[in-house]
């Protein structure tokens, strides 16, 4: 073998062993999430305990609850059945008290809480464009009504 084609082949199984090492590692990232509904994590329960998972609902009503020296949130994200603890470490997205919904990214803990890394609320335009779509647009009494079955559903369990 000439001197060249030796140069050719290390070269290439340097290659081979880079793209390798990435395919295999970017499969046990921690930015891989489950996007999931609080009702389809109240009914897994500890099996996604963490696991990553991204989790839309709404807030519930007075259910915030600020430690401004600890930048900490707690809150509940409510779905048709169920409803969802979560915390919260950094600064909120301003349009949080709105009552739009909330995407939660974090992981389950051992006590079946949220512990989120990342807090996004839905854009408003989104409900625009379900008016225009001639969808109906929840209102604040359809809201609580879903907290009220959760509540009574959380309740029976128990």
């Amino acid at each position: 073998m000439n001197v060249n084609r030796i140069k050719f082949l290390i070269a290439g199984a340097v290659l081979l062993s880079a793209f390798l090492f990435l395919f295999f590692t970017s499969f046990q990232s921690e930015n891989l999430s489950y996007f999931l509904t609080v009702d389809e994590i109240a009914d897994k329960g500890q099996s996604l305990s963490g696991q990553g998972i991204r989790v839309e609902g709404k807030l519930v009503p007075h259910s915030l609850s600020r430690n401004s020296e600890a930048m900490l949130l707690s809150f509940s994200l409510q779905g048709k059945n169920a409803v969802l603890p979560v915390n919260y470490t950094g600064v909120p997205p301003d349009l949080l008290e709105n009552g739009f919904p909330v995407i939660a990214e974090g992981k389950i803990n051992a006590q079946g809480v949220l512990v989120a890394k990342n807090l996004m609320v839905a854009c408003p335009s989104k409900f625009t464009e379900m008016k225009k779509a001639g969808e109906e647009v929840p209102d604040a009494a359809d809201h609580l009504k879903l907290i009220d079955i959760a509540a009574k559903k959380t309740e029976s369990k128990n």
